[in-house]
């Protein structure tokens, strides 16, 4: 017995030794547990500042109350106006409004026309213009949306009803009717008169699907929502060609910086001992290495699109060259984030840790998994430090919207920006002789 003890206390002096494996035990389901945990647990606020772009062209009270009830959910960052190119703040009619979605400025669009509700209106109408990029998004926006818009719709139809009485009955007679049946009601029902007589939104609730009478299906018909997607109508498979822009990022670190690793088996077996007796420079080795993973990773995502077009009709031919580009910047700064953790591993197993560690959570934060809207305001300001956001944004902007050069070229810039700091980083450490030694 005393002989297996000596043997578990050397396992364990052999686990913690070994800083690769504590950190896959520990850190990373710690780093994604707070991830997901603030995205799906936790304070359970949802997702928060989908920008939402508005317009009220309606007089009545009742609308003003539907923007006024926007303005208060964290969920919208609602925008009112907009700066033209000259810098001038313009405020939204309804073809701005839409174009606004279409260029990807904005989520979505609620418009509210100037038939929305009148003092003769039985029901409420407004238009829901909306870009369909990020699916869990969009039916988040969409539930609250109808959820704010039929909240007003009891105190409109209170407000309706007492209005019509005195509109037929006349102001004193039709007064008089109104607090007769309100004192009626608060005998028999028990109801505050003042509720009934001066109907507000905060009087109100809508029935939920339990009450009584359909009273949820009876709002659904007269309250209309006009729906109206903008972006990706003719997609023949919209949930693929959102999703392998990120599957494929994710996927392509995982293999860069598996071969950036690399390096320390061919010191292990003796091959870079070998070059450097050679006519090899350290930096020529390097140059090598980092031209030969930024070519596989241009091949490996190419390669993930073609799949993509071929079994789910992914649309990559239409913008081929700006989807190219993308590509490449893509792959020119994962190659860079592969050779930055290589640089400061001392063993192979470490820059696989410390690799794993920060595909995940890059990936996490960065969008591959869910929408960046989903978490908090924090994590969504890390999310942009990331190759994976850029990179699916880049993708999206493509696939997605069709743009050309100049609109991507802000997505190009970052992810070849991030590439030049990570090789300056990389360079540096590497010339500290530690592979090479």
């Amino acid at each position: 017995m005393k002989q297996v003890y000596r043997l578990f206390k050397s396992s364990y002096r052999i686990f913690w030794n070994d800083k690769v494996s504590v950190a896959l035990t520990f850190i990373v389901p710690l780093v994604l547990m707070t991830i997901f945990g603030a995205v799906f647990g936790g304070s359970g606020s949802g997702p928060q500042g989908i920008r939402l772009a508005v317009l009220n062209q309606s007089t009545s009270p009742v609308a003003q109350s539907i923007v006024s009830s926007l303005d208060t959910i964290k969920t919208f960052s609602v925008i009112k106006s907009f700066k033209t190119d000259s810098g001038k703040t313009v405020i939204f009619d309804t073809l701005s409004i839409q174009q606004y979605v279409r260029d990807g400025k904005a989520s979505a669009a609620l418009v509210l026309p100037p038939d929305t509700y009148a003092d003769t209106s039985v029901g409420l109408f407004v238009k829901f213009y909306y870009d369909p990029k990020n699916e869990m998004e969009m039916q988040t926006m969409r539930g609250l949306i109808q959820q704010v818009v039929f909240s007003q719709f009891p105190s409109v139809m209170a407000q309706s009803g007492l209005r019509q009485t005195e509109k037929y009955l006349g102001i004193k007679s039709g007064s008089a009717f109104n607090r007769n049946a309100a004192s009626l009601i608060h005998k028999y029902f028990k109801v505050d008169t003042n509720v009934i007589l001066h109907p507000n939104l905060s009087n109100f609730k809508i029935a939920g699907k339990d009450s009584a009478g359909g009273h949820a299906n009876f709002l659904n018909n007269i309250v209309s929502i006009e729906n109206q997607q903008l972006i990706g109508k003719e997609m023949k498979n919209p949930w693929a060609t959102r999703s392998v822009g990120g599957w494929g990022v994710m996927f392509l670190m995982f293999t860069l910086t598996a071969t950036s690793s690399s390096l320390f088996d061919e010191r292990r077996s003796g091959v870079l001992l070998r070059m450097l007796t050679s006519p090899v420079s350290r930096t020529q080795i390097l140059w090598n290495k980092y031209i030969f993973n930024m070519s596989l990773g241009i091949i490996q995502l190419l390669f993930m699109f073609v799949f993509g077009w071929l079994m789910f009709q992914i649309d990559i031919f239409s913008n081929f060259l700006n989807l190219m580009l993308v590509i490449i910047a893509a792959s020119v700064a994962c190659t860079a984030l592969g050779m930055l953790i290589a640089a400061f591993s001392q063993t192979r197993q470490q820059a696989n840790g410390l690799g794993t560690l920060l595909i995940l959570s890059m990936s996490s934060i960065g969008g591959a998994w869910f929408p960046t809207s989903f978490m908090p305001p924090t994590i969504q300001f890390f999310s942009k430090l990331t190759v994976v956001y850029w990179t699916i944004e880049g993708f999206m902007e493509v696939l997605w919207r069709g743009v050309g050069f100049m609109s991507i070229l802000p997505h190009l810039s970052i992810l070849l920006g991030i590439g030049a700091v990570f090789n300056i980083i990389s360079v540096r450490q590497f010339r500290k002789g530690h592979i090479f030694d």
